[in-house]
């Protein structure tokens, strides 16, 4: 059955207040402008009735642009759903984070929420994981990296573990846990303790305030690419190609490794 046409697209929009606690820092935020990320999806010609989550890492520079983007899945979700929030990216901008008065560049976290029902299809961009969703909500903003303090240079591939800390309305975190998974390694160890010790942070906001919430994060990939499949090459199963070069240091990137 061919589907109807009329999509909505929804954008949960938050207040950043211009007198943050956390030392004047602001986040990137989704925005509703023409060419924000909730404005330039276009929803895949896929059947059926559905309600799919992608989780989405962005690096967006200070004006506003997005660099590198990826995203992952608790499920199997088909190709053209990746595809759409990458083609969107190209062209799309997002409200720049900025520090002391200064636009800075970040590495957001955010979620698009794909859902079809009968002709009637919605794509939601949320700026989070869902991590806090039980306790606050949706509305608020995932805490944000910024800056560089040093150039992490790998010296293995990476593998995958998760980070899950506390992030305090000052962008510092505490009780921080490092989550092995079964491709977990030293470099990986290595890499996410760096990630999150000598970073700095922009906190997470509810309406309009720096607050404190629980961050989580994977640290992942290999070469350049996300880990779908165990494997021998692993590059075959990413929706990145391993052969893709740092335009500044012309080296191999790795995902993330901002």
């Amino acid at each position: 059955m061919k589907l109807g046409t009329r999509t909505a697209v929804a954008v949960v929009l938050f207040a950043v207040a211009g007198t943050a606690s956390a030392a004047d820092m602001l986040p990137a935020r989704i925005g509703e402008h023409d060419t924000s990320l909730a404005n330039t999806i276009k929803f895949p010609d896929v059947d059926g009735d559905f309600t799919l989550y992608l989780r989405c890492e962005a690096k967006v520079l200070p004006a506003g642009s997005i660099n590198e983007l990826g995203c992952y899945s608790d499920e199997k979700i088909d190709l053209p759903f990746y595809r759409a929030v990458n083609l969107a990216a190209e062209n799309a901008t997002v409200t720049p984070a900025s520090v002391d008065g200064e636009n800075v560049g970040v590495l957001m976290l955010f979620s698009v929420i794909f859902r079809q029902q009968g002709d009637e299809r919605v794509i939601a961009v949320v700026p989070n994981h869902g991590t806090n969703a039980r306790s606050i909500g949706l509305s608020y903003v995932a805490p944000q990296r910024y800056g560089r303090t040093s150039m992490y240079t790998p010296r293995t591939e990476l593998g995958l573990l998760w980070i899950d800390a506390e992030m305090t309305a000052s962008g510092k975190a505490r009780d921080i846990k490092y989550l092995d998974t079964e491709w977990t390694n030293t470099e990986t160890k290595r890499y996410a303790r760096s990630y999150i010790k000598d970073g700095m942070f922009i906190p997470g906001f509810l309406d309009g305030e720096a607050t404190t919430m629980r961050f989580v994060k994977p640290i992942f990939g290999h070469r350049n690419g996300f880990m779908w499949l165990k494997d021998d090459s692993k590059c075959g199963n990413s929706t990145l190609s391993c052969d893709e070069r740092s335009s500044r240091t012309g080296k191999p990137r790795y995902v993330f490794d901002d």
